[in-house]
């Protein structure tokens, strides 16, 4: 499959998911900003502001993460509900062409989220060259939670069990580590185990961004995610059920 067809591909699939339901339902878009900044209120409202970039660091991680893993509830739907992952297996796209094409049309929903944080970012501080780096923070863990919920999709039984996992993973990497708050305030013991989760260094470096201060040293921060996102995408290309048996 060329270059050309692959990106036809993607467009044909970005618009069909993502551009055609977001037009027929705008509230798509605000459920996206429903528990992220949620968080994001409550920690402004209760540290009477002091809080604030820890809040948004918080938020923008979680917000990709969600973005990433709403791939896996989708996709279950599409699969089992619909019948569209049988079309496309049935077609000349490649597992990794239909991952990121449904993934950037969860992008799509989540871009105001992802430009309301940054222009919040911008506004305690962050530089246009922090803001390019938290740019590809941003994009490494969009990788890595879109290649796990693509993984999980595949062995969803149903999409109630999809949602469950959804729902489980999303709390589990953006609600329990240190994402909302600093590294720092752990037991030193838990510390090493936070340090391998990629929200975990996500967040540090967002927080870092916002002039926080580096909790984790930035180098390592970038090469646990990147270690992350080579992982998974070799995960989903070589252990995941594309065609049932």
């Amino acid at each position: 499959m060329s270059a050309r067809k692959r990106l036809r591909s993607l467009w044909a699939i970005m618009y069909y998911l993502g551009f055609t339901p977001m037009i027929r339902n705008p509230l798509f878009i605000a459920f996206v900003f429903s528990t992220p900044f949620t968080l994001l209120f409550i920690l402004f409202v209760a540290s009477n502001g002091s809080a604030l970039p820890y809040g948004l660091a918080g938020a923008l991680t979680m917000v990709t993460t969600e973005l990433g893993l709403f791939v896996g509830t989708d996709l279950a739907s599409y699969k089992i509900q619909n019948r569209f992952q049988d079309i496309v297996v049935a077609s000349p796209v490649s597992p990794l062409v239909y991952m990121f094409g449904v993934a950037l049309s969860e992008l799509i929903f989540g871009a105001p989220a992802l430009i309301v944080l940054f222009g919040l970012m911008a506004g305690q501080g962050a530089s246009v060259v922090s803001l390019a780096a938290s740019l590809g923070v941003v994009l490494l863990l969009w990788v890595t939670t879109t290649s796990l919920g693509f993984f999980f999709s595949a062995y969803a039984p149903n999409t109630q069990n999809a949602f469950i996992i959804n729902g489980f993973i999303t709390t589990l990497l953006s609600v329990l580590p240190p994402v909302y708050y600093s590294v720092n305030v752990l037991p030193k013991f838990l510390v090493p185990f936070a340090e391998i989760i990629p929200t975990t260094e996500a967040s540090a470096l967002f927080q870092g961004t916002i002039g926080l201060g580096y909790s984790i040293s930035p180098v390592s921060g970038f090469v646990v995610l990147l270690a992350s996102t080579m992982l998974m995408l070799i995960l989903v290309s070589f252990r995941m059920r594309w065609r049932e048996n």
